[in-house]
């Protein structure tokens, strides 16, 4: 499924051995942008919520706005210390 430039995909997810045990196969949600082939696994409803608040914050919001005028002005960004 695409949502503007966002991919969603179900993936089946390989076995994976563990020190002490074999993690079996497993389904999960693949988000990614578009012209990208990474992205992050969301195995449990559980992730998906917290990604999902995560991203309803004021603070990342008001981030994700402030880097979209910074990329209209095409100013170079000049990095500070913190």
């Amino acid at each position: 499924m695409e949502v503007g430039s966002i991919v969603i995909e179900l993936i089946k997810l390989p076995a994976r051995q563990r020190k002490r045990s074999v993690e079996p196969e497993k389904l999960a949600l693949h988000v990614r942008l578009r012209d990208s082939f990474r992205g992050i696994f969301i195995e449990r409803f559980e992730e998906l919520d917290d990604l999902m608040r995560a991203l309803a914050t004021k603070t990342v919001q008001d981030i994700a706005r402030a880097l979209d005028e910074l990329a209209k002005s095409r100013k170079p960004v000049i990095e500070h210390g913190i």
